[in-house]
């Protein structure tokens, strides 16, 4: 009778543990900022662009505190591209775009889409620019040509103007194919910051006010914020919410 109270006594021991365990799990959760993560590894093409809508849609409503976009990509479609900075723009999410790691671009459209984050970071040996139009097929005259080549750049000082970055260095990227180094791209403000990991960017950017696209001041609050690769499940606050 009184091995099986002691067993009694310690599964409800065993209970109250779990029980509290999983409500300080569920406390340090919501006090813990959230930052989404999206790697966008790819061409910049229809799927990308749906996988972008799908990451912007789901930290709008998770109350993520932003959507943090690693990429390293060497272009791709104008069209896609448009599609995903009217995207980024239209977010009531900052979202930060990080060309990362090391070795990572962000050629052509890649670079429309770093110049349209409310925050466009850089690690150290990375590149962007080198945005000239590349048409596929047929060969546009050079009227045609000089159509397209200047509605891209007037594209893209619609918004890097208003993001207080350089227009002439960034339309550079589109007239004369530059691309700019990470330093180099600071230097020209091209982007905010160069940062080595995507924990690092997260930590420096804490407190940091940004300017929205609607004109309104944002700061940033990201002390200790946690950083979900979206698809992935984070164990302590998942179980809890099972």
């Amino acid at each position: 009778m009184k091995t099986h109270l002691r067993k009694v006594r310690y599964a409800i021991v065993l209970g109250l543990s779990a029980f509290f365990l999983s409500g300080a799990a569920h406390t340090a959760c919501a006090a813990q900022p959230l930052v989404d993560k999206l790697l966008l590894k790819d061409t910049i093409q229809p799927v990308t662009s749906d996988e972008l809508s799908s990451a912007i849609a789901g930290a709008n409503s998770d109350g993520a505190a932003a959507l943090l976009i690693q990429m390293d990509t060497p272009g791709g479609l104008v069209e896609s591209m448009r599609t995903m900075v009217a995207a980024i723009l239209a977010s009531k999410v900052p979202v930060i775009i990080f060309v990362g790691p090391s070795g990572a671009r962000a050629g052509s459209a890649g670079f429309f889409l770093l110049e349209s984050a409310d925050i466009a970071a850089m690690a150290p040996g990375t590149e962007a620019g080198a945005a000239h139009v590349v048409f596929e097929g047929a060969t546009p005259d050079a009227t045609e040509a000089q159509k397209v080549e200047n509605d891209a750049e007037a594209f893209l000082r619609s918004y890097v103007t208003k993001r207080n970055r350089n227009a002439d260095a960034a339309t550079d990227a589109v007239k004369n194919s530059h691309s700019y180094t990470a330093e180099e791209a600071l230097k020209q403000n091209l982007i905010d910051l160069i940062s080595a990991s995507d924990a690092q960017l997260i930590a420096t950017l804490d407190g940091r006010e940004v300017t929205r696209w609607d004109g309104t001041k944002q700061t940033l609050h990201l002390a200790g914020a946690r950083i979900e690769e979206m698809g992935e499940r984070k164990q302590l606050c998942d179980l809890h919410n099972r």
